[in-house]
């Protein structure tokens, strides 16, 4: 596989990645609304909790 083929293949991974993870994030935002129990902080590292709190806020705003 040349290097070219190869960069190509993990920057398509990243992409997926990242869609996976943004897709997690959103549900356990979803939870914390639709539950209130927040389990981001007790399970994650803090910079993802913190991502999750955000998309958590966005969504409040988002529905009023």
């Amino acid at each position: 596989m040349s290097k070219k083929d190869e960069i190509k293949k993990l920057k398509e991974k990243i992409l997926e990645l990242e869609f996976v993870k943004n897709f997690q994030q959103d549900i356990i935002a979803d939870m914390k609304l639709i539950t209130g129990v927040d389990m981001s902080k007790k399970s994650l590292p803090k910079t993802l909790a913190d991502e999750i709190e955000k998309k958590k806020q966005n969504r409040l705003k988002e529905n009023g």
